[in-house]
């Protein structure tokens, strides 16, 4: 048992010993004791799970209905196998690397086979594959090479090419395809997480070409060791369309691609039923991580491919149990507008390709739109702003802790709101002092609501009381706290960061998970205790709210419980300074004595 998951242990069971000294002294002259309240129809095909197809294929495909079919059994022959098409020369690989990257480039489809981030902060890895580990997070595009070229007339899937010239930034491949074509690439590895690629393709012949189907490829994207999908989707695939906004088509998965197929699938996007559009880029991405590919003049279309995982057994809040089978991995292709090659003539475009983590400084300078992979959402200006402040905190405030960070980013906002929640508790006070005499107006015209009504309004007036005054600045509220919620649910800066006996304040703490049946997550026990306790110190007149606050703390428990730590711990921090500011303003407005 680790030694960090003895610390909670430790203290629980010195605030149990000291409970009844604390209730004694503190608790009770706070608040009185009481009883306790109780408790598409796709235009796809399906393919065997291996690399994709070439581009006349995969046009074929994309004109076919779904199906699954199970292939026919190889029949008996004593012949040899046939010997493959064309003869392939010897893999050679090319590492181009820089402060960030350490990118494995393959002549066998001139494209990237691997890429590891090689990022250091303070001698460890910024981005290591397993908490504590030396060992880099590291994508194998061995199967799929990323950035590769596609669809070009002649060349073949995974087809080799000469390295002309290379170096530790650069690498440069070439090769004569059938039809008197010649096609060269050049990569280049900048300072940051980006390659430019120029790719140029002559007409030798003596007559046209028609280029059709013809682009880069995305590598295949997966989750992360540790990482599941549980109540939130992780992989997904965004485009920007025509320089307006990013559409995010990991919601349509389950539509284009049942779950029923497991196989790869190719899906033209936006889908079924419509007309492909302009495409400025596409990201294929996982929770943390994303590749983004950007031809510089746009795609004509873009196509997903999906490959579903094995059949998993969960269930949600520890209710409802399901089996699904999860997506595993998504990639994508960019196809380039049609176009005659004349003889003699060269065509030559450019692209970029992003790989690396979702950083929004490091996305916003890429290009238009690329920093919303976050996928913020509508509080996408509150959330960059909490996630700015945020990330200041942690690397100007010893001890550069992001759960530190968390609890005073959590005191800024409850300053910075201290006076809406301060007038909403007025008001509610006065709505309590008033009570007795709605009551009697209720009681006078029960039989008539419209004067009953016209007479509360009366009394509001004259009292100088809002009705709505206790509601609208919770409400007021409700976006920054939405925001942070998105922020931290996929904050990398969260990461393997630590806290106390939290390991990973990007997932819940988990403590135990190796001796009990259940993990045992203590920050969302804890929240519910000081939300039974707001609720106790918080003066209601509305017997339905009364009843709504009573089951509030246990609902918010078990919602809370499988969600990052982070989350968890931000709002425990929120209540106890609600707690604080509750007494503070009993002490100040005492409640009128009852006669």
């Amino acid at each position: 048992m680790k030694k960090q998951e003895w610390i909670p242990v430790v203290i629980l069971f010195a605030l149990l010993l000291a409970y009844p000294v604390i209730d004694r002294k503190y608790v009770s002259k706070i608040f009185p004791p009481a009883q306790r309240p109780p408790a598409a129809e796709a235009t796809a095909t399906l393919v065997p799970d291996a690399p994709p197809a070439p581009a006349d294929a995969r046009e074929a495909a994309l004109d076919t209905p779904v199906r699954a079919e199970t292939p026919p059994p190889p029949a008996e022959s004593s012949e040899p196998p046939a010997p493959p098409a064309r003869e392939k020369s010897k893999e050679k690989r090319h590492i181009l690397a820089n402060n960030h990257l350490e990118l494995t480039l393959s002549s066998h489809g001139a494209g990237v086979v691997a890429a590891a981030l090689m990022d250091r902060h303070l001698g460890a890895l910024r981005y290591p594959a397993e908490a504590g580990s030396d060992r880099p997070v590291t994508f194998d595009f061995a199967q799929r090479p990323a950035a590769a070229p596609i669809g070009y007339p002649g060349l073949g899937e995974r087809d080799d090419f000469q390295v002309a010239r290379a170096d530790q930034k650069s690498i440069t491949y070439r090769k004569k395809l059938p039809g008197g074509l010649d096609f060269s690439r050049t990569i280049t590895l900048g300072e940051g997480y980006q390659l430019k690629i120029r790719d140029s393709v002559r007409n030798t012949s003596d007559t046209p070409v028609t280029l059709t189907d013809y682009g880069l490829q995305a590598g295949y994207m997966e989750n992360l060791a540790g990482e599941t999908e549980d109540r939130m989707p992780l992989l997904g695939l965004d485009t920007l369309t025509g320089s307006q906004s990013v559409k995010y088509w990991s919601r349509d998965f389950n539509k284009w691609f049942p779950a029923k197929h497991q196989n790869v699938q190719f899906q033209s996007v936006p889908g079924p039923g419509r007309d492909p559009v302009h495409v400025d880029w596409v990201a294929v991405k996982n929770k943390y991580f994303t590749q983004i590919l950007t031809p510089e003049n746009g795609a004509e279309r873009c196509t997903a491919l999906v490959s579903r995982g094995e059949p998993v057994h969960s269930s949600f809040m520890f209710l409802f149990p399901k089996t699904d089978n999860p997506i595993e991995r998504v990639s994508a292709d960019l196809l380039l507008p049609a176009y005659d090659l004349q003889p003699g003539q060269t065509l030559a475009h450019g692209a970029t390709f992003y790989i690396g983590p979702k950083l929004y400084d490091q996305l916003k300078a890429n290009g238009p739109h690329q920093e919303d992979v976050l996928q913020l959402g509508l509080w996408r200006p509150i959330g960059i702003l909490i996630l700015k402040v945020m990330v200041w905190i942690q690397a100007r405030i010893w001890p550069h802790s992001y759960g530190l960070s968390i609890i005073l980013l959590t005191f800024l906002i409850r300053i910075l709101f201290w006076p809406l929640n301060h007038k909403s508790m007025l008001s509610t006070r006065r709505m309590q002092e008033v009570q007795p005499l709605l009551n009697a107006i209720k009681e006078k015209h029960k039989n008539d609501p419209q004067k009953q009504q016209q007479e509360m309004m009366a009394l509001y007036k004259e009292q100088k009381i809002n009705p709505m005054g206790g509601c609208l600045p919770m409400l007021i509220q409700i976006p920054v706290f939405f925001a942070l919620f998105v922020v931290l649910r996929g904050a990398i800066e969260l990461r393997f960061s630590s806290f106390l006996w939290i390991g990973d304040l990007s997932t819940p703490e988990n403590l135990f998970k190796d001796v009990l049946p259940v993990a045992i997550n203590i920050l969302p026990i804890f929240m519910g205790v000081t939300m039974w306790i707001q609720q106790r110190m918080t003066p209601t007149t509305d017997p339905q709210q009364q009843k709504m606050m009573v089951m509030m703390p246990f609902i918010f428990t078990i919602m809370f419980y499988r969600f990052p730590s982070g989350l968890s711990l931000y709002w425990s921090t929120n209540q106890v300074l609600m707690i604080i500011q509750l007494a503070w303003m009993r002490k100040r407005h005492p409640a009128p004595a009852k006669t």
